[in-house]
């Protein structure tokens, strides 16, 4: 189950170092975990926790805004405050000290997050140009968790900031990343007696500028308008189903098609994919072959992985004007690998993309962190990994918009 806080920053810089946060205001929304699985002694451990958390910080109406909503099954308006509900430090803290355990049966994280985005963020209610963070604290998993995923993956695209803490042994690193979206927002303690071990540096990662990006230092940034009219992007998948089988088929599916479903999907992006739809043949008849080496040489299409042929299809005529390729869009290959042999088969081939300037993203099902050199590796679930990849393409000429 978990703990989740969501925090949109407005604040001065954190423990024993106010003064020094690079912050002026902040926007602090907080997703908090009220399920049966935290025990009553731990609960108020994190109630304690975020006062500590929020001692440090200059509270008011013009620097530091609070706000929370409690969850578990479903979100607890009931005991919840806004923005705007209190404007004193001493009225948050003693407010966050009144919230109840309600030990709701389900572990609703993105339940919460959408709360979070859509009524306490929501364009109406915070500051322009206010900076907005958003923390996760939790000792487990979400049960939706392709839903937690995809509602962190819409905070951050609205703006927010989005941090994770995990508490124990029970949270993934995957649940983390996926709503933290960068292993840089991402902190642990081993229960919830230590949590206060890492408000220290917890207040350092919050007050410091962030941008709310996760490109990699070696993605290049060199380029204003990865996401303009200007500087459209051309995006081939490439997977081969007959090297995965029916269940990775399906989460390929999920993926391209939370992709093609944003907001550039019909402008910006134009799509197109190479794969081989057939999950195979179906085998031979029992007088078909009469001898051993006629078997073998029947069977000799199934030891050659059928990715790397669709990689060279792709090498030799995917980006022409044939094709639909467009001259003045970036070229942007999304491949599919099933696991660490499949991408070592094609290592070559992608080398060749690369050194053409073609960006290669790796989608991983098995989510075991395949490394190509070159290549950027997605991470998450199907809609963890498709929100990334937008972010990746789409982030950097954000950014530079707003400069």
């Amino acid at each position: 189950m978990l703990w989740l806080l969501v925090i949109s920053l407005s604040l001065t810089q954190g423990i024993l170092a106010t003064k020094s946060c690079s912050h002026q205001e902040l926007e602090l929304g907080i997703v908090l975990d009220s399920s049966v699985s935290i025990e009553d002694k731990d609960f108020l451990k994190g109630i304690k926790f975020l006062q500590d958390y929020l001692q440090e910080f200059d509270i008011g109406p013009k620097n530091v805004r609070v706000a929370i909503i409690p969850y578990a099954q479903g979100v607890y308006t009931d005991v919840s405050f806004n923005l705007n509900t209190y404007s004193t430090k001493e009225d948050v803290i003693s407010a966050i000290g009144r919230i109840s355990h309600k030990q709701g049966q389900s572990t609703d994280t993105g339940e919460g997050i959408k709360y979070m985005r859509e009524v306490q963020m929501s364009d109406a209610v915070v500051r322009p140009g206010v900076t907005k963070i958003g923390l996760v604290i939790t000792d487990g998993n979400s049960q939706k968790k392709n839903f937690t995923a995809a509602e962190a993956g819409a905070a951050r695209a609205s703006g927010i900031i989005m941090f994770a803490v995990g508490v124990g042994v029970n949270v993934s690193r995957e649940e983390l990343l996926n709503i933290a979206g960068d292993t840089s927002r991402v902190s642990k303690a081993d229960n919830y007696d230590k949590l206060n071990s890492i408000i220290k540096s917890l207040f350092k990662k919050t007050c410091d500028k962030i941008e709310q990006t996760s490109v990699p230092p070696d993605y290049p940034r060199d380029d204003p308008n990865v996401c303009t009219s200007k500087n459209p992007l051309d995006i081939y998948f490439v997977f081969s189903t007959s090297d995965m089988g029916i269940g990775k088929t399906i989460w390929t599916n999920e993926f391209i098609l939370a992709t093609v479903s944003t907001q550039y999907g019909n402008s910006l992006f134009k799509y197109g994919f190479i794969a081989d739809l057939c999950l195979g043949d179906s085998g031979f008849k029992l007088e078909s072959y009469n001898s051993d080496k006629d078997i073998k040489a029947r069977l000799k299409p199934y030891e050659t992985r059928k990715l790397y042929a669709l990689l060279q299809q792709l090498i030799d005529s995917g980006y022409t004007a044939k094709q639909g390729a467009r001259p003045n869009a970036k070229k942007v290959v999304v491949l599919v690998v099933d696991g660490a042999k499949s991408a070592e088969l094609v290592s070559k081939q992608v080398k060749t993309l690369v050194d053409k300037g073609i960006s290669v993203f790796i989608a991983d099902p098995t989510n075991s962190g395949i490394k190509i050199k070159g290549t950027t590796t997605l991470v998450g679930e199907s809609l963890a990994q498709s929100t990334e990849l937008v972010q990746y393409l789409c982030k950097p000429c954000l950014s530079n918009k707003s400069n």
